[in-house]
């Protein structure tokens, strides 16, 4: 159970597998995540009681991707959210495209942020 809630949550996920002695490789299927995630399921009740219902919720603002076969070698990327503009955008090295969030979801996501929708200290959207 969770005590204190983060601004920001980040979920690493388990892209990689031990695979004979000394050798890992990739796991390759497509791992589903929401947009808007709720916290308060996982959360306990003695720690956040007193918190807002809307301090549970979590928007999806970036993706890490890692690209290539090993644990060793490969390329990261991210989809990072504007919050000022309003899209989504694909980093890679020094180029920058703006993407849909459906290109955002079909990713192999390796890491996943989510901020905090509204602050738990002064109740104001972040």
């Amino acid at each position: 159970m969770i005590h204190k809630l983060p601004q920001v949550l980040r979920l690493h996920l388990k892209r990689f597998r031990w695979s004979g002695r000394n050798h890992r490789e990739k796991i390759g299927v497509h791992v589903s995540f929401d947009q808007i995630l709720n916290m308060e399921p996982y959360c306990c009740r003695d720690s956040t009681g007193s918190l807002k219902p809307d301090c549970f919720v979590y928007e999806l603002s970036a993706v890490v991707m890692h690209h290539g076969k090993g644990f060793g070698s490969g390329h990261y990327t991210a989809y990072c959210y504007n919050t000022e503009g309003g899209f989504w955008v694909h980093c890679n090295d020094s180029k920058l495209n703006i993407c849909t969030v459906d290109e955002v979801c079909k990713t192999q996501a390796y890491i996943l942020f989510y901020t905090q929708r509204v602050s738990q200290d002064k109740g104001k959207s972040l």
